[in-house]
């Protein structure tokens, strides 16, 4: 009679472990940027990484701050090539308008791709404000920026970002109460890459050297035709995030946010634009 019990015990345990194993594999998967650790640089990242090192010691950002993250995603693990200060909540101006452009892909398809384009090429604030209210308007049955915000931080939290912290104040990037990280853009970049409309989202992105905001910048350079970045620009604040794809086949996500520097913004422009070509020299 004692055989009941005990085999009743060990049912009881073995469901009991798969029971904990089922939920260990729900623990880890995500649809975020994977936790990678910072390897070695290869020396093909030397230079890249030189640019940055100057960037940090240059004078006219004594009093800036500076961060940003490069990812190589060139194989199905991504890499962290370059890291600083990613995780800090910084100034994005109009970088933001990837949150709420990826999200109106998603919520409304095809319809919006026509004012997503023009939105991302061209940088023009109202449509992005626009279509944050619009997403705020299905998600809540309320278009206001407030349900918008709402909206757009549950979708990405929904998609595996860490949304911490993140601060919209608008939808648009003027405000400089708006605060987002490098690594919460460059985690927007790496998610929108398995998004039915992610050849629509890149393509909306300006390309440098020839398109939207970016059509006269990099002209000439190895950058020219191979990064599709979003554009940033308020008063002290200069932004850049974006994809890379390299002379050598390399595919790479990056952010780079300056706040509060001491010059002006055609120079800073420059200063990260030289950084950025030594990302397509790799």
């Amino acid at each position: 009679m004692q055989a009941r019990p005990i085999l009743f015990s060990l049912l009881v345990l073995i469901q009991l472990l798969f029971s904990c194993q089922s939920d260990s594999s729900k623990a880890t998967s995500h649809k975020g940027l994977p936790v990678a650790e910072k390897k070695e640089p290869q020396p093909s990242y030397e230079q890249m990484l030189q640019a940055f090192h100057l960037l940090q010691k240059d004078p006219l950002l004594q009093n800036a701050s500076l961060g940003y993250l490069v990812v190589d995603v060139t194989a199905k693990d991504p890499v962290i090539v370059a890291d600083y200060r990613a995780k800090e909540l910084m100034i994005p101006a109009s970088t933001l308008k990837i949150f709420v452009t990826g999200a109106a892909l998603e919520y409304f398809g095809k319809p919006v791709i026509p004012e997503v384009t023009i939105t991302n090429q061209m940088s023009v604030n109202w449509r992005s404000s626009k279509l944050l209210r619009k997403i705020g308007g299905k998600v809540y049955n309320t278009a206001t920026t407030a349900a918008g915000v709402k909206a757009i931080l549950d979708f990405w939290t929904t998609k595996g970002v860490d949304t911490e912290g993140m601060n919209f104040y608008d939808g648009n990037g003027l405000s400089r109460n708006n605060a987002i990280s490098p690594k919460q853009l460059v985690d927007a970049l790496y998610v929108m890459r398995t998004s039915p409309y992610f050849q629509v989202f890149y393509e909306s992105l300006p390309l440098a050297g020839l398109t939207g905001t970016l059509h006269r910048a990099m002209k000439g350079s190895a950058a020219e035709g191979r990064i599709h970045a979003k554009t940033g620009t308020i008063g002290k604040v200069k932004s850049f995030a974006g994809y890379v794809s390299t002379i050598t086949g390399r595919k790479l996500i990056f952010s780079l946010i300056v706040n509060n520097f001491d010059c002006r913004v055609k120079l800073m422009k420059k200063k990260l634009e030289a950084v950025m070509i030594t990302m397509a020299e790799i």
